[in-house]
């Protein structure tokens, strides 16, 4: 009994004092406040999905037999469900969360509309589970990460459509005219999502493309998927995280512009790097690999800003959980863009294309940046949502630390394994087996990282739990628990 009393208590603060000091942004947060929950929670819940996914995944990989009694469990559907719940079900639900909270705070004022949101979310996952149910069962379609069978595509759809009408909504209902970089990202990525889905169900299943173009739309979705979909809502958070954990302006801030609009700009087109070598057109490729290299524009810019104003600030990186998150994040982009222009020279997918490497370098990106990002902000929303502190904090620096190892440790796994077994594979006395026995030690790796980021995943949804079951303290009374965050978004220069 008490654990629900302590559950409605989050859900529904009594709140002492007059709350002066954060009463806009209280107001705010409880217009929000049961949607944005609703979404943190499924990101929870799918990331532990992804975290089991991942480890039969990884074993399958050197140990073929494994779960082998289980037909809807070959490595054939187990693949591709984990890399569509990954994405569809933790990260759109983890991204989502973030983005419409930080478009509500921007917007400096409460927002309506909160049932759209909630129902919308909902229908979303709902979708998510019947596609992967549609994977296991067999239904799955042949284009990576648009594996859902075709009956889920128009749910999909319109959930989201409800999703980017509320964003869209809260957006134009802001009080203050001006915009914001984090504004901007979180609308590029909703309106890039609905735009790229369309064009991929219409041209590949609806009134299909002749000939290999449909490969074309499914590279080119593929590839906007993580670079105007889930990294917008990455950008979203780190332009917004910065300036309020850190409390100060993002260094170079005046050329966001360049960033967003250089990233846009060949972000959708870097996708059609993977079709070199393949039975298309040479300039369809090219395009594609000059796409890639054109990504160090806006790679420099947000390198400058971000690292600039982390290292401006450093002392008090190591001293918030949020930061810390942030900063992961900066980094594991950093490292992942650079790979993944390198890895679309053509000499690079020689040897690579066949193998793991873009695998690693995919994820590297997703979680390393995107969900790690979406992490540290949700520790940031959490306290100021519940008006709760963290009961412990001690396992949220677990969770970093051991989350951080895991996604190192794949990484260099499938990165190096992954270049190994193309040299090998690419070798005139190429022997299946030899290359198998001489590449399992990076498999072994790979399984290994997944079970360490598997225990920071549970270690993060048992902090989850523990701050919405926690009784409120005395001290969480207060209305002014959570200090107003500098408003410096309001007052750049």
């Amino acid at each position: 009994m008490n654990l629900i009393c302590n559950l409605f208590s989050s859900f529904f603060p009594n709140l002492e004092s007059d709350g002066t000091h954060r009463e806009r942004e209280q107001n705010i947060d409880a217009s929000v406040r049961f949607a944005v929950l609703g979404l943190i929670k499924g990101s929870v819940v799918w990331l532990l999905v992804v975290s089991l996914l991942g480890l039969i995944v990884s074993l399958k990989l050197h140990s073929p037999s494994y779960l082998s009694e289980y037909g809807w469990l070959t490595y054939g559907k187990a693949y591709p469900a984990f890399w569509n719940a990954l994405v569809y079900g933790w990260l759109f639900n983890a991204g989502l969360a973030c983005v419409a909270w930080i478009v509500a705070r921007l917007g400096g004022r409460p927002i309506g509309n909160g049932g759209l949101l909630i129902i919308a979310s909902g229908a979303w996952n709902i979708a998510v589970i019947i596609g992967l149910f549609g994977i296991f069962k067999g239904d799955q379609n042949p284009y990576r990460m648009l594996e859902f069978p075709v009956y889920v595509a128009p749910f999909l759809f319109a959930a989201f459509i409800g999703i980017g009408l509320w964003i869209l909504l809260a957006f134009k209902a802001r009080a203050y005219r001006s915009s914001f970089a984090s504004q901007w990202y979180a609308l590029a990525g909703v309106f890039s999502f609905l735009w790229i889905f369309t064009v991929a169900q219409v041209m590949i299943f609806c009134l299909p493309a002749q000939g290999v173009f449909q490969s074309v739309v499914a590279a080119w979705f593929g590839g906007n998927l993580l670079g105007l979909v889930v990294a917008p809502f990455a950008f979203a958070v780190i332009y917004y995280i910065i300036p309020k954990v850190l409390g100060q302006h993002i260094i170079g801030y005046g050329q966001s512009g360049i960033a967003f609009w250089s990233w846009i700009l060949f972000a959708s087109c870097s996708g059609l790097a993977s079709l070199v070598n393949g039975p298309f057109p040479a300039w369809v490729a090219s395009v594609g690999v000059v796409a890639s290299f054109g990504l160090f524009l806006p790679l420099s810019v947000f390198t400058m800003q971000f690292v600039s104003s982390f290292l401006a600030s450093f002392s008090r990186v190591w001293d918030t959980i949020s930061a810390r998150f942030a900063f992961y994040a900066v980094v594991a982009f950093i490292v992942s863009t650079v790979l993944l222009i390198l890895g679309s020279l053509r000499g690079v997918q020689e040897v690579t294309q066949f193998s793991q490497f873009n695998d690693g370098v995919r994820y590297l990106f997703l979680v390393g940046f995107a969900g790690m990002a979406f992490t540290g902000m949700i520790y940031y929303m959490l306290p100021r949502l519940l008006n709760k502190e963290l009961p412990n904090s001690s396992l949220a620096d677990l969770q970093f630390w051991v989350q951080g190892l895991g996604i190192f440790t794949i990484t260099v796994s499938l990165v190096a394994g992954g270049y190994a077994h193309g040299a090998l594979l690419n070798g005139s006395d190429a022997d299946t087996i030899a290359i198998l026995f001489n590449t399992k030690g990076y498999l072994f790796l790979t399984s290994l990282g997944s079970v360490i980021f598997a225990f920071g995943n549970f270690a993060y949804a048992v902090s989850f739990v523990w701050i919405l079951l926690s009784p409120r303290t005395e001290k969480e009374k207060s209305a002014d628990l959570i200090k107003s965050a500098p408003e410096l978004e309001y007052t750049h220069s």
